[in-house]
């Protein structure tokens, strides 16, 4: 109950931190996304302001843990906090094309999560799943997907985020480059799901066994 007290608490000091100083204004941003970035030194100041309450959250969050630190990337999103990186030189922001993904083992459980479909197409699911005990149905939903791709003076490998939940902001180093690829979206890998049993104009619904 305490710890439940205690992350309560915390986010409603991040939600009033929130309130009073973002989007931080001596920030540049991206436009139209809440990315924003600044010198070493303006970041530096603006993530002095957060640094309590990241400090906090990481002492709550710690006995969950075991024996790892807890990164302040990686604390629980519904905290709400925005996400700091530092000595970037690079990102890149890619559109792609995505889809959501669930599984379900009848047939009124998948229309209460993904909406009504023509009679027809319910008997086909519902046909479907009488056919085998292996039997279920794979529910897609495409959507376009904002990743961005930040890269961090001295490390090999990039770190891909979802930015736009929490906001990130970044430290840069002064060659940064920002490559905005919003304009050409990537591709969807091939889809081996074909023949939807249903389609109603947002999920379509696949014929698979376990």
């Amino acid at each position: 109950m305490q710890d439940a007290i205690a992350v309560q608490s915390l986010k409603s000091d991040i939600a009033l931190l929130r309130q009073n100083i973002w989007p931080p204004i001596d920030l540049a941003q991206v436009e139209g996304l809440p990315i924003y970035y600044g010198s070493a030194s303006a970041v530096a100041a603006y993530y002095t302001q957060w640094l309590g309450l990241i400090e906090r959250a990481q002492d709550l969050y710690q006995p969950f843990m075991q024996d790892e630190v807890v990164d302040a990337i990686h604390l629980p999103s519904h905290l709400n906090l925005p996400l700091f990186y530092f000595s970037v030189d690079r990102i890149r922001i890619n559109k792609t094309q995505a889809k959501e993904s669930k599984t379900f083992r009848g047939v009124a459980s998948l229309i209460d999560k993904c909406g009504q479909f023509e009679p027809e197409q319910v008997m086909k699911m519902q046909q479907w799943l009488d056919s085998d005990d292996t039997a279920v149905l794979v529910a897609h939903r495409e959507f376009i997907d904002l990743r961005t791709y930040v890269f961090q003076h001295g490390q090999s490998d990039y770190t891909r985020t979802r930015f736009y939940v929490n906001g990130i902001v970044l430290s840069t180093v002064d060659d940064f480059v920002l490559v905005d690829a919003r304009e050409k979206p990537r591709k969807q890998r091939s889809d081996s799901y074909k023949d939807p049993l249903a389609d109603n104009n947002t999920w379509k619904i696949y014929a698979k066994n376990r």
